[in-house]
């Protein structure tokens, strides 16, 4: 005689409860955490620009530099001001010639919002105005501008683009 092995379907509609209340665990963890208050204590590590505490301030610039370690990416500017030194950060974006004409000894006014970073204090910089020159690094609410090509790069630009394309199609 042969044996039948009979195999038990389980229904699809069973795991359901069992999904269903896996899924509302999981929400419900990931929602208590995300409502938790942040430690004011604590390192702030998010960039936030707060554009109700704007400040101006005029110095000289001391150095041009790179981010370093642990900082927000991009050009630095160290000002010596009237209170003091202040990192001035101008983000990744500024054009070439901008960053030639910053230099250490320029007089510069920067309109900013101070922000802590770690345990350091950035001004993360929404103008920069020097040697005549006003160059926007962040829009009014804060976020960093990307610099625009000038129209002449821009025009040629295309052109390289269309010819190495292969031409318009």
């Amino acid at each position: 005689m042969r044996r039948m092995c009979r195999a038990f379907l389980v229904p699809p509609i069973a795991g359901l409860p069992a999904g269903l209340l896996l899924a509302i665990v999981t929400v419900s963890l990931s929602v208590s955490l995300i409502a938790q208050p942040a430690d004011s204590n604590g390192p702030h590590t998010r960039l936030g620009y707060d554009k109700a505490h704007e400040i101006t301030i005029n110095g000289t610039i001391q150095e041009v530099r790179e981010a370093p370690a642990g900082s927000p990416v991009g050009v630095h500017l160290l000002v010596a001001g009237e209170k003091g030194a202040v990192d001035a950060h101008l983000g990744p974006y500024l054009t070439k010639d901008t960053q030639d004409a910053l230099q250490a000894g320029i007089p510069v006014q920067i309109v900013g919002a101070m922000e802590r970073v770690g345990t350091k204090q950035y001004l993360l910089a929404r103008e920069v105005i020097f040697s005549g020159r006003q160059v926007k690094v962040r829009s009014a609410n804060g976020f960093l501008l990307q610099a625009q090509m000038p129209s002449a790069r821009r025009a040629g630009f295309a052109a390289h683009a269309t010819e190495s394309n292969g031409g318009t199609r």
